[in-house]
């Protein structure tokens, strides 16, 4: 599964040395509040109103080119938000976040080839970068490419969060795309067992039972399960059933 959501608000690069004044802090701080709110588009107005009072070569401008960027992925406007990145990169070139947040944006947009020279740009820059290696192993594994390597890169994303069942995952799904269905079940049964509610874990759990073929005993069960409506008692169910492959 790749993982979408990056914590970019946070950051502050640059102000330090260029302290744009209490009004434009109070805009920024009003953008960030907004895209925590969900409220992408007062978000983008507010951060675009900062960059224009401030030097457009600056690293503080880099700053909240990042945070446009950002916002603007989240909106969907894919477009801008790679273009606004791009710029961010520029002004504050060699920052790992940054990297990455073009990378979520070029994987989103389609531009696979592009992402996954980001991710590896990211990886360079922050070599423990979990979510960058989940999502290249993610990208490899989908084009059916490079299967050794994604898979070192998703135990190593595994190793780095262990209570990430998003890593788990896509360990699985790299599993599975290497016709490697048992090891790929042990995972996909660890992530459904710790979130039960999560769809695609459950989904990809079903998509290596079936592949397996066997309908008897637990199996059967645990397939028949699965495609059942989601309900309290049915995730409890599927959870029960799950010691049972393990």
């Amino acid at each position: 599964m790749r993982i979408t959501l990056l914590m970019v608000l946070g950051l502050a690069v640059g102000w330090a040395q260029s302290d744009p004044g209490d009004a434009l802090q109070q805009l920024l701080a009003e953008g960030n509040a907004a895209v925590q709110a969900g409220q992408f588009d007062a978000a983008i107005a507010r951060f675009q109103k900062v960059i224009e009072a401030l030097d457009p070569d600056s690293r503080a401008a880099g700053d909240v080119y990042l945070r446009l960027g950002e916002t603007q992925r989240r909106k969907g406007d894919l477009d801008g938000a790679i273009q606004s990145l791009a710029r961010a990169n520029d002004l504050m070139p060699g920052n790992a976040t940054v990297v990455g947040t073009l990378a979520l944006a070029l994987d989103s947009r389609g531009n696979r080839s592009e992402a996954q020279r980001a991710y590896r740009a990211t990886i360079d820059l922050d070599p423990n970068n979990a979510i960058a290696m989940n999502n290249l192993a993610f990208l490899l594994a989908e084009e059916g490419t490079g299967l050794d390597e994604a898979l070192q890169l998703a135990h190593r994303a595994m190793a780095l969060t262990p209570d990430s069942m998003q890593m788990t995952d896509t360990a699985g799904w790299v599993q599975l795309k290497r016709g490697e269905n048992d090891f790929a079940i042990a995972l996909f049964a660890e992530a459904v067992a710790k979130e039960p509610s999560e769809e695609s874990f459950r989904d990809h759990l079903l998509m290596a039972l079936e592949r397996k073929g066997e309908r008897s005993g637990v199996f059967g069960e645990t397939i028949s399960a699965l495609k059942q409506v989601p309900s309290p008692e049915n995730l409890a169910k599927v959870t029960a059933l799950i010691q049972g492959l393990k």
